[in-house]
């Protein structure tokens, strides 16, 4: 194995405007507290800084091409630093801020800015962290940046991160971006975000290949000085809306060598997921390349105050749990003696892992479940329900008001006024927080479920991609390709099963909906009919026949949006009773108004190689968390899983539990998310008498890595199981 595709522990200390501090600190004793004390093995140094107002044109290091940062003079940050961090085995990279410039530096460059379609520079329109602007990566700042790649690599470190760039929102018209477009499409690019011209898909398209080019350049540029260097970019996670700002980690993943993403947590109203970096680990870690999960240790926005310890630790213990790199900023303590506060919970955490580091290399999921993010359908989908886009209003009671909503449409109804570039804008938001949602609902669900599964990539849904999985789900994964339906019903003809809901098939890779749904057949789908009324409180759906977790005649809420379909008429139904075991009932309309029959009309249907959900079930699970749709899921997975699942758990839903395994060994992966019911957690619940029973080869001996004892264990039939007297934060369980 390189250096980097063994367990990498990343950190960056940042002295913000104080670098010239630098000089004055013994940077052989800070080497080694780094190695020591925070336990890491890779550093970020400041290569060009990312402070107010945009100084990213300054550098650091001695080099005849650029201006040196004027506080520094003549030390040499990067050189002075390098000898020392490689003394106590730590691999140095040099930061590179790549997106935020000051004014003057674009006055003294025209053209470099990055355009919105009026000609206006972007970051004079909004402002960089409130002050600086932008620059666009086909301009002439494309080779700018490349001499800066050879030139820093010249000073000897491991290789470079890039902080950007990313295309913003609404651009980039700069004269090069117009003319590469035209010489590629033949056309124009279009004046204003306008998905019923395809055209608009291109520049979306064009957007990412640029960014993708660009990095291409950059590896080619650093690896004319170094041949073993690393390069990688802050590139984009799982979110919805990924695509207005070009970051995507399958088209850049080619160029880089690791795959990075920032995971930094923010108080405030907005809920926090309970898997916020597994979120985001296993979304890297899909894309085949080693992943670094980047958590600030800063409070939000308020970066002189640490995440409290807590936090800090389930970042790190999600992180390295779903198989990903932990990275962590910080921001120099030393003047306000707070620096233990936001040592002490890395340092424990971290030493953990650099003392048992054998157990993380290598490892590889066990899952063979599989989770797919689609990134044609968070880019391209635009529903053609036109339901979808009424205000719905939250359901909610307060001071005798009932916010049912109107349907009212708010955006217009007219899917070919090419003029309304905000209503396709609206449009296009709306289904971002759905498909966001979406994704979102089912990797809670799973988690909580306590099934292990594996997150993957459109690029994965081909006959190889998916030959290691018995169960693949689709969350209104709306946007397939032709080849990508032709895999998904190869692997249900081979066995495997499939969970889709909603509109899942409907539209083409590019958001083009198809007359029919090809998938169809296999989901047992005859026809479509419409979109139930959509509203937020007082619909029902009723259990009419026996199921796991539910029981006959029970009422559960109906999704808010839910399609009217029909089965089809198969030999293959699994039983007459499944395709009517939900029905939804007719519509109330009102609140407090008494229950109306049942409409004939599934809300679930079943097969022998599928189940298929006509509603947003996972957008439903995500924003109200009501537990029949995370039983739902989970009752559909282990059916179509066609027998008992590998892993058995006797513990709360809030521990998340993931199966890696190296050869002869078998590794449990437990992170107690227990905490005090807020974020951020001040505290984590520790759990007792934990019971786990998992499918297994004959093993010897079960142990716990962080409680450093053995475990007591009886294996019958295959079947291993074992109890974990006590959980802490986390633990990792070994079979061997």
């Amino acid at each position: 194995m390189a250096w980097y595709e063994r367990p990498v522990r990343m950190m960056r200390l940042d002295y913000i405007d104080r670098l010239a501090r630098m000089r004055e600190v013994d940077l052989d004793a800070l080497a080694r507290s780094k190695a020591e004390e925070w336990h890491i093995n890779c550093e970020w140094v400041i290569g060009t800084p990312g402070t107010a107002p945009g100084l990213g044109y300054y550098v650091t290091f001695d080099t005849p091409k650029f201006e040196k940062y004027p506080a520094l003079g003549d030390f040499d940050l990067i050189r002075s630093y390098l000898p020392h961090a490689r003394k106590y085995g730590i691999h140095v990279l040099a930061y590179i801020n790549a997106h935020w410039f000051s004014y003057d530096f674009a006055d003294a460059n025209p053209g470099w800015e990055q355009l919105l379609a009026d000609g206006t520079p972007y970051g004079r329109v909004s402002p960089l962290y409130g002050c600086g602007t932008t620059f666009c990566v086909n301009s002439g700042w494309r080779d700018w940046a490349q001499d800066l790649m050879i030139e820093v690599m010249k000073t000897g470190i491991d290789g470079i991160f890039l902080d950007g760039p990313v295309v913003y929102p609404g651009c980039c018209y700069c004269p090069s971006c117009r003319e590469k477009f035209k010489a590629r499409f033949g056309a124009e690019i279009p004046p204003a975000e306008d998905w019923a011209d395809e055209s608009y898909k291109d520049f979306i398209e064009f957007r990412e290949d640029s960014m993708a080019g660009f990095l291409a350049d950059c590896r080619s540029s650093m690896k004319s000085v170094n041949p073993d260097g690393v390069i990688f970019l802050n590139g984009g996670s799982w979110h919805a809306g990924a695509w207005r700002v070009a970051r995507d980690i399958e088209k850049v993943g080619e160029f880089e060598d690791f795959n990075g993403a920032e995971a930094f947590f923010h108080p405030g109203p907005r809920n926090h997921p309970l898997h916020f970096w597994s979120l985001a680990a296993k979304h890297l870690v899909a894309g085949g390349k080693p992943a670094v999960v980047f958590s600030h240790h800063a409070l939000g926005s308020w970066h002189y105050v640490p995440l409290p310890p807590i936090e800090t630790q389930l970042a790190i213990a999600q992180t390295v749990a779903c198989g990903a790199n932990p990275w962590i900023a910080i921001f120099d303590y030393a003047l306000d003696g707070s620096r233990e506060l936001a040592l002490e919970p890395v340092r424990e955490i971290q030493g953990f892992l650099e003392r048992h580091e054998d157990y993380y290399a290598g490892s590889e999921s066990a899952a063979d479940i599989a989770l797919l993010y689609s990134r044609q359908t968070s880019t391209y989908y635009i529903s053609a329900l036109e339901e979808l886009y009424g205000e719905q209003g939250s359901g909610q009671e307060r001071d005798l008001i009932a916010d049912i909503g109107s349907g009212k449409k708010i955006v217009p109804t007219d899917r070919d006024a090419r003029s309304r570039g905000m209503d396709w804008k609206k449009r296009k938001q709306i289904c971002d927080e759905l498909h966001g949602n979406t994704y979102l609902g089912y990797f809670t669900a799973l988690a909580r479920e306590h099934i292990p599964f594996d997150v993957i990539l459109d690029k994965d849904l081909s006959v190889e991609g998916l030959s290691k999985y018995r169960v693949l789900i689709l969350p209104n994964t709306a946007c397939l390709s032709d080849s990508q339906i032709e895999a998904i019903e190869a692997f249900a003809e081979k066995g495997g099963g499939i969970l889709a809901e909603f509109e899942t098939g409907w539209y083409d890779e590019r958001g083009r909906r198809r007359p029919e749904n090809p998938l169809g057949r296999l989901l047992g789908v005859d026809s479509v009919e419409g979109l139930m009324p959509p509203a937020a409180g007082e619909e029902y759906i009723k259990v009419k026949a026996p199921m796991p977790s539910f029981n006959p005649e029970q009422l559960i809420a109906r999704p808010q949006f839910s399609l009217i379909v029909s089965p089809s008429d198969r030999s293959d139904m699994s039983d007459t009773s499944d395709a009517t075991a939900l029905l939804f009932m007719e519509r109330i309309g009102q609140l407090y108004s008494a229950l109306k029959g049942e409409t004939g009309y599934p809300a679930l249907v079943t097969s022998s190689k599928a189940v298929y959900l006509p509603a947003l079930v996972g957008e439903f699970y995500a924003r109200y968390r009501m537990w029949e749709y995370q039983a739902l899921i989970g009752n559909a997975v282990r059916s179509l899983y066609g027998k008992p699942l590998p892993l058995q758990a006797d513990c709360p839903q809030t521990v998340e539990i993931e199966l890696r395994r190296q050869p002869g060994r078998l590794l449990i992966h437990l992170v107690n998310n227990t905490g005090d019911m807020q974020r951020p957690m001040s505290e984590i619940i520790p759990l007792r008498d934990i019971r786990i029973s998992i499918q297994s080869d004959p093993i010897k001996r079960v142990y716990s890595l962080w409680s450093r004892a053995d475990l007591a264990f009886t294996q019958e039939d295959g079947i291993v199981g074992f109890a974990l007297p006590n959980l802490g934060l986390y633990e990792v369980v070994v079979l061997e």
